[in-house]
């Protein structure tokens, strides 16, 4: 017994039961007078089969007489409430006379719900910022950050909208994926994601209450919690009512109140899963063939943990829509509270990890944990959260525990390759050993690395112009596939690769049964059965340009030197756990931030490095010549990433992250924190991470400025040793180190791909003297204003360079060079700049410096 309908539909069904409110909010002449149910069951009954889809969209209202005749509709019903949590909490019921509808109302930007995290306890809040209908020439543009001005939604705006939905529906139907879970997700989060899922207006006595009940929660995301919810729900109570599920309408039982005391059943759980000994597996590698090694670590990772993702799903019988977040080594998951879930956890994670240990010797693990919760925890989940973060901790504390056996066995001999070498990239000694080629000298290194290495060099060659990157999976090993042209991660096969426009199906011998398309929003792309979308931080320099560090250390502008910079989000877990203010910690708000993060540091990242069009600009100092970023992102995950490349492209391009990011979030309440370090492109690259990780640290710590003692965090790092605050009205900030750059930087021009001083202008031995100064200041506390006035009074340049001089000596001899320490920080770029083909006394001379 039970019910006849499919776990698909009712993900379906829950994933377009709102989608009435997007096409009325079109007006088009055909739609007038409907209400949104309607508008929505007509349309989708000329596209799906399933009677629930399109029944779902009309009947999904307690005002519905249908919903109270069909237990799956009572369940569609409930789990549209759960979604739509939030309305029991801050929102007063719809019926109040302070609230009109008006469909021109834009969506509250989620991250302006985040109360100041610096504070203890969180209590500033930001003003207001308001997303609009993302459109560029009639389709969604890429980057549509929030304003402060609240605007409107038109109605024009709206239609066209719709009417490109209906164009790319009709692409990803024409090859059947409108039955694609993943595929349609991606659709409704291309053209639902800026669109409120209420237009309910309040008003109130002050701006800040009515701004506190201003719509946040997008059309995509309550489409998709609702989908979550409804194949949770559905899967709890036909196990509980299975022998009466077709004999008795179970109203009560399904959305009574009763069901949301504090007191209720949990019918679900919230899955956390974390991968221990990242760090440690990505760094620790030497300098040779590092840049492909690290980028197929990293990716290997991404690819891991999506993998982990798809296995459980598939055991577990849910789909995308369950999953609120993947990324930086962690996913979350809502599932169903049934015991065979909780033994499909366990049995699956534990042959994740037996294929973790076998292939990486202990070095990660999965832990994998999962907390019961009710649907009154859905108005307040913080506390969810917690438990389940704490379950986790527990569990890392034990890490190894399923293998002691094997770790407190006698250590093994050396694989007989290893007797007199081992692997060259992670020094490994106890597995046979593979030739592998990098520039041309053959390397002996072990089958984990190489098939790193490998993936690495295809993503390179997956990233050419002109073609979009995919990744083919096979559930079997390829035939006619060299075996250097994809790798195994645990039971499945994966091949990162290009596929030219117009190429509908891969010309492969063996059929792949999923392609994962690769920060793809072109739906045209999404031909084959198995297509899904997968973002990920994977910039790369175009094939132009260099591909290995030695490389860009010698072709980037000025000094030859990489550099590496680390950077992650501040207080990250007091965002979600206390600076969303009480009420407003609802499952839907929390899954709203977690893809807006997620969006940014998986996706946008790659946009910004690249200097897409319709992003940011990007940062050019000292006016320097444009060209692709020298760098590579080799990890960029929920709320963090690191950089690896040229130390120039690796400075602006943290300058334009954090300003995109600032933008993205309108909240100057979310801030970063970054490190930046310097070296040579020979030195390991764990060297160069912990001195990143170092500097990291220093921006995050409290520090002295000025004799007064500063709070850390919301500063950056740079070139190692530097530390300043993004932005400060009271100490030098990266706005004043720029600043003393631009008044420098009239006496410097470009000589190719290095800056040299003006003609009858400044020396070099000018800058040098004004750097003694300045670290004179710094470090000795010494009054150096006399010397500075000597260094000035002797130095004299060309009439045509008079104006800008005299600038330079009003800014240093004003309240602007205030300590001097920022100036210090722009005469070691401009310095580092003037640099090219130094010989290694020059470096070493130059190494404390910088």
């Amino acid at each position: 017994m039970g019910s006849h309908v499919t776990p698909r539909t009712r993900c379906l069904a829950g994933l377009l039961h709102d989608l009435g409110k997007f096409k009325q909010r079109a007006q088009l002449p055909q739609d007038q007078g409907l209400t949104h149910g309607k508008i929505g069951h007509e349309w989708l009954q000329l596209h799906y089969d399933d009677a629930l889809v399109a029944e779902g969209a009309r009947s999904h209202h307690g005002s519905d007489e249908l919903v109270w005749k069909s237990n799956d509709l009572m369940v569609l019903y409930e789990a549209d409430n759960c979604s739509a949590s939030e309305r029991r909490t801050t929102r007063a019921s719809v019926k109040e006379t302070s609230a009109t509808w008006q469909r021109s109302v834009p969506l509250a930007c989620v991250f302006s719900r985040v109360h100041n995290p610096h504070e203890d306890p969180p209590t500033s809040a930001p003003p207001p910022a308001y997303w609009t209908l993302p459109l560029k020439n009639g389709i969604p543009a890429p980057w549509h950050p929030p304003t402060r001005r609240e605007g409107e939604n038109s109605e024009a705006a709206y239609r066209q909208l719709w009417e490109a939905f209906e164009r790319d529906f009709e692409k990803i139907k024409s090859h059947g994926n409108h039955q694609n879970v993943d595929v349609l997700l991606h659709l409704l989060e291309k053209y639902t994601g800026a669109i409120p899922s209420m237009t309910l207006r309040f008003k109130e006595n002050d701006n800040e209450a009515a701004y506190r009940k201003h719509p946040d929660i997008s059309l995509y995301d309550h489409l998709k919690t609702t989908a979550a919810f409804s194949v949770c729900l559905a899967d709890y109570y036909l196990h509980k009512y299975e022998d009466v599920w077709d004999k008795k309408l179970l109203r009560e039982e399904i959305t009574g109140e009763a069901s949301w005391s504090h007191d209720a059943d949990c019918p679900f759980f919230l899955v956390g899963g974390d991968l221990s000994g990242v760090q440690r597996f990505i760094y620790t590698i030497s300098s040779k063939g590092a840049l492909k090694s690290l980028k197929g670590r990293s990716f290997f990772l991404e690819l891991f943990l999506e993998h982990a993702v798809d296995t459980l799903l598939e055991a577990l019988g849910l789909f995308r829509c369950n999953v609120i977040f993947t990324g930086g080594g962690h996913f979350y998951l809502v599932a169903p509270n049934l015991p065979r879930v909780e033994s499909t956890l366990q049995t699956e994670a534990q042959r994740l990890n037996e294929y973790l240990f076998r292939d990486f010797n202990g070095t990660l693990e999965l832990f994998v944990r999962w907390v019961p919760f009710r649907k009154a925890d859905l108005r307040d989940v913080s506390g969810v959260w917690q438990q389940l973060a704490a379950a986790l901790e527990e569990a890392k504390k034990r890490k190894g525990e399923a293998f002691l056996k094997e770790l407190l066995a006698e250590p093994k001999e050396p694989n007989p390759d290893c007797y007199v070498d081992k692997c060259q990239v992670c020094g490994r000694e106890d597995l046979p050993l593979k030739q592998l080629t990098i520039r041309e000298a053959a390397l002996p290194v072990c089958e984990p690395c190489r098939d790193q290495y490998v993936l690495g060099d295809l993503l390179q060659r997956a990233s050419r112009r002109g073609a979009h990157q995919v990744i083919h999976r096979w559930r079997t090993e390829p035939k006619g596939l060299e075996r250097d042209r994809y790798v195994k991660i645990d039971n499945r096969y994966y091949q990162p690769a290009a596929v030219r426009s117009g190429e509908l199906r891969p010309h492969l011998e063996s059929q792949p049964d999923a392609v994962y398309h690769l920060n793809d929003w072109d739906l045209a792309h999404y031909t084959h059965p198995g297509s899904r979308p997968l973002f990920a931080g994977i910039y790369l320099p175009p094939e132009n340009a260099p591909q290995d560090l030695e490389s860009m250390a010698q072709k980037g502008f000025g000094m030859e030197r990489i550099a590496v910079l680390r950077m992650d989000v501040d207080r990250l877990g007091r965002i979600f756990s206390q600076a969303l203010p009480h009420g407003e910690r609802t499952f839907s708000l929390t899954a709203a931030l977690s893809r807006q993060f997620s969006l940014f540091f998986k996706h946008h990242i790659n946009a910004i490095l690249e200097g897409a069009d319709g992003y940011p600009a990007k940062t050019r100092l000292a006016q320097r010549p444009d060209g692709p970023r020298l760098l590579s992102l080799v990890y960029s995950g929920g709320d963090d990433l690191f950089l690896i490349g040229h130390w120039l492209d690796i400075l602006e391009a943290a300058l334009d992250i954090q300003s995109a990011f600032s933008q993205f979030t309108a909240n100057p309440f979310i801030t970063v924190s970054a490190g930046m370090a310097v070296g040579s492109a020979h030195e390991p690259v764990y060297r160069l991470a912990d001195a990143a990780g170092f500097a990291e640290e220093q921006a995050k710590s409290p520090r002295r400025e000025g004799g007064q003692e500063v709070s850390g965090r919301r500063a950056f790092t740079l070139l190692g040793s530097h530390t300043f605050p993004w932005k400060d009205d009271k100490s030098p900030d990266v706005t004043n180190v720029l600043k003393a750059l631009q008044v420098l930087q009239p006496f410097v021009e470009i000589d190719s791909d290095h800056l040299r001083p003006r003609a009858h202008g400044l020396s070099k031995g000018f800058f040098y003297r004004l750097l003694q100064l300045v670290r004179l200041q710094r470090r000795q506390g010494v009054w150096a204003l006399p010397k500075l006035a000597y260094l000035f009074g002797r130095t004299r340049v060309a009439e045509s360079l008079e104006k800008e001089w005299m600038a330079l000596k009003n800014y240093m001899f004003s309240s602007k060079a205030d300590g001097w320490r920022h100036v210090e920080a722009a005469l070691l770029i401009l310095l580092m700049m003037m640099r090219k083909e130094e010989t290694k006394d020059e470096r070493g001379n130059g190494s404390d410096e910088h």
